[in-house]
């Protein structure tokens, strides 16, 4: 099961409003005292928003990511694709 939080964010590099889909794991972490990290890839060109979560799912902290390196094999691929068809 996923969450899908009502957080969002305008992107500090090309000032895209985002709307951040937050899993089900920060649910789980709630008596944890941790900022997780979220990555929202997006832009043209492709671009990554680095946002830390915490508990409370307030978003802490900030990050853009411009270099990015995917691999390219097929575990990858489909793991890419289930994502693409449920993003949250």
């Amino acid at each position: 099961m996923k969450h899908t939080s009502k957080i969002s964010i305008t992107c500090p590099q090309c000032n895209e409003k985002i709307s951040i889909g937050v899993e089900d794991v920060i649910l789980k972490s709630k008596n944890i005292n941790i900022h997780l990290p979220h990555i929202h890839l997006h832009g043209n060109p492709l671009h990554a928003l680095l946002c830390y979560i915490n508990s409370e799912l307030e978003i802490r902290n900030v990050g853009i990511i411009r270099s990015i390196e995917i691999s390219r094999d097929s575990e990858t691929f489909t793991q890419i694709m289930k994502k693409w068809t449920n993003p949250y």
